[in-house]
């Protein structure tokens, strides 16, 4: 599914886990230059994504968002 969805609207996901839960994400960049994902939408829970290793990129490679 997250790959129809990058190929139709070019949106990168992410697989991000931590010690409670995991999930999938779509990567968004900011205007201020943020790059992170929503965690818990629901909730406001936002992470920043400042290392390749901290989550596992699904459709793109790290080094399209960080430099």
């Amino acid at each position: 599914m997250y790959r129809l969805w990058n190929y139709l609207f070019g949106w990168d996901y992410v697989i991000w886990e931590n010690s409670v839960a995991q999930g999938v994400a779509k990567v968004q960049k900011y205007p201020d230059g943020k790059i992170g994902y929503w965690r818990y939408r629901a909730t406001n829970v936002f992470d920043e994504i400042k290392d390749a290793d901290q989550v596992i990129w699904l459709t793109c490679h790290p080094s399209k968002y960080l430099k």
